[in-house]
């Protein structure tokens, strides 16, 4: 296969097998099964796509679970730990018994059940979702892809690592969000085409940035935009798109590859092979996939997914076959009205921001706003939301950080103010 090339910030671009000969042992020819952790984000990308390569199974845990992989679902195996710098530390893994039949295990991020769950790949299946990603990208061996993202996260490694390595292309690893949009226009004055896989945090950071060149394209990694902040970055020349996928479905079953005005506030239509229904289940429309590129659980208490997987997001289809995200399975209508509503009405007063809507009863709605930077009236959000939605003021709140910032009966009279975490990835389980 071809070889491909890497950078980060104080490291020029080099071929991966280069720098995966200063760092680890996948040189054996005994196939075993290898689970990758570290902060050293551009050893693991290289040593992860060499050891599959090389026929080795490959685990990558989350990013920080590395004292908790006990808690984890993982097979026996052989532990590579790459520290910052290169250092590499062997150690054996203890694990269960897990269902077989894959190369490559990647994690759900939890948010729902609690505790990341593995789920497993072929190559072949993986070989399918990569080509995907470069007809909806349009990249090529001379185009770069620029994320922050932790690379053991199914999105930037699938459409990172493995796309960079099919096309003998270059994946750059920026060090911070903050300098995503910088490096991206830095290295579209060499490339072809640059893509950005993003996340709430880069995108807040491009409100102040001057336009983007044309050859630039943001993928919004899933993050809850309103209509009105896509139109407003489309309006400043930033080029962004949405998509969807789950973790099961190795980060993607939709695109839109049209952003045009008709397409504006789907995740476009399915890829190839992809069927995507509407099943009705106590009102909720919810969303069911079937995909070639379908992962299985390694946990043995988990059933095996059927030809159709049914996911825990509520969607509508329109003639066209595009898909828009709705909310969850345990949101509520309010007035016929489901979060996405919602948050497209308050998107004249989010403007840019991302925000995460939901619908928890029949009554209520929770606003949790996504980066550090608040709107500039909580009071007028509050307000707005209520009168959409026909709910008193108090059962509208706002949060930050999964911690309660502000409630409509006790407003400060001052802007509000904290720092959020948002949600890095695309591909969030269907659990």
């Amino acid at each position: 296969m071809r070889d491909w090339m890497i950078s980060a910030p104080g490291m020029e671009p080099m071929p991966a097998r280069a720098l995966a000969a200063h760092l680890a042992p996948t040189r054996e020819t005994t196939t075993r099964t290898l689970l990758l952790i570290g902060e050293d984000q551009p050893g693991l990308a290289v040593l992860a796509h060499l050891a599959l390569e090389a026929g080795h199974r490959v685990v990558l845990p989350p990013r920080g679970t590395g004292h908790r992989l006990r808690d984890l679902c993982l097979p026996s195996g052989s532990g590579i730990n790459v520290s910052t710098g290169g250092t590499c530390q062997a150690m054996p893994v203890y694990g269960t018994e897990v269902r077989t039949g894959w190369d490559l295990s990647l994690f759900s991020s939890g948010s729902t059940t609690g505790h990341p769950r593995a789920y497993g790949l072929t190559l072949g299946r993986l070989d399918t979702v990569t080509a995907w990603y470069e007809t909806i990208y349009q990249v090529t061996q001379d185009s770069v892809i620029v994320t922050a993202l932790p690379v053991s996260y199914n999105f930037p490694f699938i459409a990172g690592v493995l796309l960079a390595a099919r096309l003998g292309a270059r994946l750059h690893l920026s060090r911070t969000f903050s300098e995503v949009l910088t490096d991206a226009a830095h290295l579209a004055n060499t490339a072809d085409r640059v893509i950005v896989l993003a996340n709430p945090v880069v995108l807040d950071q491009a409100t102040g940035h001057d336009p983007l060149p044309a050859r630039i394209m943001i993928d919004s990694g899933g993050a809850p935009l309103s209509t009105t902040a896509i139109t407003h970055y489309r309006d400043h020349g930033i080029d962004v798109r949405e998509g969807y996928g789950l973790t099961e479905t190795a980060s993607l079953t939709h695109f839109d590859t049209q952003a045009g005005a008709a397409s504006l506030g789907t995740v476009g239509t399915a890829m190839p092979g992809v069927t995507a229904t509407i099943t009705r289940e106590q009102g909720r429309p919810l969303i069911n996939l079937a995909t070639p590129a379908l992962a299985v659980p390694l946990d043995l208490a988990e059933p095996l997914p059927g030809p159709v997987l049914g996911t825990t997001d509520l969607g509508q289809i329109d003639h066209d076959g595009r898909l828009r995200i709705l909310g969850r399975a345990d949101d509520h209508p309010i007035g016929g009205r489901w979060p996405r509503d919602t948050l497209d009405a308050l998107g004249p007063l989010l403007r840019h921001r991302c925000a995460l809507v939901r619908h928890p009863s029949p009554g209520q709605a929770t606003i949790r706003l996504l980066t550090p930077t608040s709107p500039p009236s909580a009071r007028e959000l509050v307000h707005h939301a209520a009168e959409y939605l026909g709910l008193p003021r108090e059962h509208i709140t706002i949060t930050i950080q999964d911690r309660p910032l502000l409630h409509s009966a006790k407003l400060p009279t001052g802007r509000p103010r904290g720092a959020g975490q948002a949600p890095s990835r695309r591909a969030e389980s269907s659990s």
